[in-house]
């Protein structure tokens, strides 16, 4: 099993967008993809509550936040979508994650909260800050970039300040289930970064 973890160091950051937009997407290949929510604001529960597909499906943590279990279930892949700021049992998910996603905004407070949990991934191979709810051509764009690489990896796809995510999730889909848009192309961009970080890319696996 694969396991996908999504970091914020606080909320609005677009966490739980990124989380179920890699979830559906990695669906739609044709894996077998489980959601956990550990947010208490139950974004992706309320989400899943309205979705009418059968994938993905969502799943509680086991106890100890343990995930081998899931993956004996015969879950391909785990995407997780974490509370905002630095919980007490964040090292024990992030040791076990094959990749950590830290979603984050182009605004003053986004970015000095992401500097916030760069040190509880320093042992981490494989983790990369998203650029969310990005403006087309705005400054402030590139000013969050190099800030964001400065401190660590940084995804090279963005996801734009689009309606389709919003109007996708009142429906229970994902935006990247709107064909043919700029939405879905930048999910599935991401979703490819994504799969080359875990080792997917020429249909092998890396270790951690």
């Amino acid at each position: 099993m694969r396991t996908i973890l999504v970091f914020s160091g606080k909320g609005g950051a677009g966490k739980t967008t990124v989380a179920r937009e890699l979830a559906v997407a990695g669906s739609l290949s044709g894996r077998k993809v489980a959601v956990a929510d550990l947010d208490p604001q139950a974004g992706m529960t309320n989400w899943y509550g309205r979705r009418a597909a059968d994938m993905p499906v969502m799943v509680n943590l086991p106890s100890g936040h343990n995930l081998a279990p899931l993956g004996a279930a015969g879950i391909d892949e785990l995407v997780i979508d974490l509370p905002p700021g630095v919980p007490t049992y964040v090292s024990t998910l992030i040791a076990q994650a094959d990749v950590v996603l830290v979603p984050c905004r182009p605004s003053p407070d986004d970015l000095a909260a992401a500097a916030g949990v760069v040190s509880a991934l320093e042992k981490h191979s494989r983790w990369a800050f998203v650029l969310t709810q990005t403006l087309f051509r705005s400054r402030l764009n590139d000013g969050a970039l190099r800030q964001l690489a400065a401190l660590g990896r940084v995804a090279p796809v963005s996801l734009g300040a689009r309606q389709d995510f919003p109007l996708a999730a009142i429906e229970g889909l994902a935006a990247v289930e709107f064909p043919g848009t700029k939405s879905a192309s930048e999910v599935t961009q991401l979703r490819t970064y994504v799969d080359t970080m875990i080792g997917l890319g020429n249909g092998k696996t890396t270790r951690r």
